[in-house]
């Protein structure tokens, strides 16, 4: 007997003929030498490119100028229930590993290469929030994975640069208020 948990899908697979049924919830009859069960999670998960979060981190981002810079950023997902039928026999044990990760990393790399540190501190925020979530949304939904969204958090720029920055957004205020 092997038990599906709540918020579990569970595909048994047949290994003489081939056939595979979904489980849910419950517990399920596994014949060894006849059945292979695996089971995933359906919940959202949340996942969070750590390395990138500081700009003097191991793997900050880069600006169209060249610059380093970290961003917290989250990624919720969930694999799509209707096609993990199909697709349990050619996901990976670690999908969060072997899937979101990469997914995540080459698209925000790209994406935030594309805008300036004052751009992307600043006035674009949400541009690149949109840009992200439709460059990911294509890839991972090939893979099964339903994105459900992605937020922008914190920017960390260079010491040095933030200092400027917020000269310079200070006198755009003051300039407003006049």
């Amino acid at each position: 007997l092997q038990t599906v948990g709540r918020g579990d899908l569970g595909i048994r697979s047949n290994l003489f003929t081939g056939e595979l049924t979904e489980w849910h919830e419950g517990t399920v009859v596994m014949l060894p030498g006849l059945h292979r069960m695996r089971v995933f999670s359906i919940r959202d998960q949340t996942y969070r490119p750590e390395q990138s979060v500081r700009a003097d981190g191991p793997a900050p981002l880069q600006s169209l100028e060249g610059l380093s810079l970290g961003v917290d950023l989250s990624v919720r997902y969930a694999l799509d229930p209707t096609k993990l039928r199909e697709l349990s026999v050619k996901l990976p044990d670690d999908i969060a590993g072997e899937i979101v990760a990469p997914a995540v990393q080459g698209v925000i790399y790209k994406v935030f290469a594309r805008h300036t540190v004052r751009e992307i501190f600043s006035t674009k925020r949400v541009d690149i929030q949109r840009a992200i979530e439709t460059e990911l949304n294509e890839k991972l939904s090939a893979d099964g994975i339903k994105l459900r969204s992605v937020l922008v958090g914190k920017v960390d720029l260079p010491a040095d640069y933030r200092r400027g920055m917020d000269g310079l957004l200070a006198e755009e205020l003051a300039t407003e208020k006049m």
